[in-house]
């Protein structure tokens, strides 16, 4: 029972990370749409995901289970950003204190 509960912590754990960065990388590359940066943070992105899945399939011991979780941490990312949204805002360069 410590096992599965640990297992659930861990898992909960790294969603949370996963939501985070990937809100963060996300709202990044949305202000950077036109620039050639968004490479970098949508590549990121791509890469946090698979990062996600790996960890949650070494933590289940399971592929098979992994998928159906990284389905629903992606669906209420998706949902949340949907009813929330995405960071505004536009590059400024930074002032010339003297």
């Amino acid at each position: 029972m410590k096992r599965q509960l640990a297992k659930a912590v861990e898992i909960g754990v790294e969603t949370v990370n996963y939501w985070i960065i990937s809100y963060a990388l996300s709202s990044m590359a949305m202000i950077f749409r036109t620039e050639w940066i968004f490479v970098l943070f949508f590549a990121s992105n791509v890469w946090l995901i698979g990062r996600y899945y790996d960890r949650t399939a070494a933590v289940l011991n399971s592929r098979k289970w992994a998928i159906p979780v990284c389905a629903l941490a992606f669906v209420a990312f998706v949902l949340f950003v949907y009813h929330v949204g995405l960071v505004q805002g536009s590059v400024m360069p930074f002032a010339n204190s003297q």
